[in-house]
């Protein structure tokens, strides 16, 4: 395990000198065995069949020609030794994450995953609010080849000073299909219980006309389309939605 954390260490070196909603197939509460939908449900990290390590880019276009980044690193492992796990973290100059995250099945083809998360978000010049919190997720399948998922964010939090502002908690639902060797259709409702007033359907297509190339398209109030190009254990996508760009690496050991 360290050794092979010590080397996906090495490649992020190497790799980043060189994230999110709104981008293809984004609904995930459902959808398992995906490390770049997993950093969201950890429920979804059970389908894992292999140790895989992924990075991700993304590059928003703002005013006046300018570009905010953000950077994502994902490590994760289908075995523990107490079930799957990750380790994910998030960098941009407006949000920081440190994610670790464990699941396993709780009964026969239901799957539970805990996420513990650190926060922090900058403020203003040397000031930041910074929070733990824990998010709960479930799946439930296969059911005729469907799944279904439920997450909790920020199930309970802790604010490290008691001036920051409050989490909103949220609880998101979905099911996924699977269209066998073919691809996958997913759909989400973020905020279910609409208590932060931004209910939303969220859908998501990928298919897979030959073995080695994926295409996706989505719709999170706007449409995005993405391709994933994969050869043996590696694989490399691209994303667009409007305004926004993401490249991604992902890496089975």
């Amino acid at each position: 395990m360290k050794r092979k954390l010590g080397f996906a260490g090495l490649v992020v070196l190497l790799l980043i000198v060189c994230g999110s909603r709104g981008f293809a197939l984004s609904p995930y509460v459902a959808v398992d065995g995906r490390i770049g939908l997993a950093n969201r449900s950890p429920a979804g990290l059970m389908g894992l069949e292999s140790p895989e390590f992924g990075l991700k880019l993304r590059i928003v276009s703002q005013d006046q020609g300018t570009h905010s980044r953000e950077y994502r690193m994902i490590y994760a492992e289908p075995d523990y030794g107490t079930g799957a796990g990750s380790l994910h973290f998030i960098y941009s100059d407006a949000y920081r994450r440190a994610t670790y995250a464990v699941a396993d099945q709780a009964v026969d083809s239901v799957n539970v995953g805990l996420a513990l998360n650190y926060i922090n978000i900058p403020i203003g010049e040397d000031q930041k609010e910074q929070y733990v919190s824990a998010d709960l997720g479930l799946q439930l399948g296969n059911l005729w080849l469907v799944r279904f998922g439920v997450l909790v964010e920020n199930l309970v939090y802790v604010k490290l000073d008691k001036e920051y502002a409050d989490l909103s908690r949220n609880v998101i639902a979905g099911a996924a299909v699977k269209l066998g060797d073919f691809g996958i259709a997913a759909l989400d409702v973020d905020d279910l219980l609409n208590k932060n007033a931004k209910r939303r359907l969220i859908f998501g297509l990928e298919v897979k006309p030959v073995r080695l190339l994926a295409l996706r398209a989505g719709w999170d109030e706007g449409w995005s389309l993405g391709a994933e190009f994969s050869c043996n254990q590696i694989s490399f996508g691209y994303d667009w939605a409007q305004g926004q760009h993401q490249l991604s690496l992902n890496w089975k050991f």
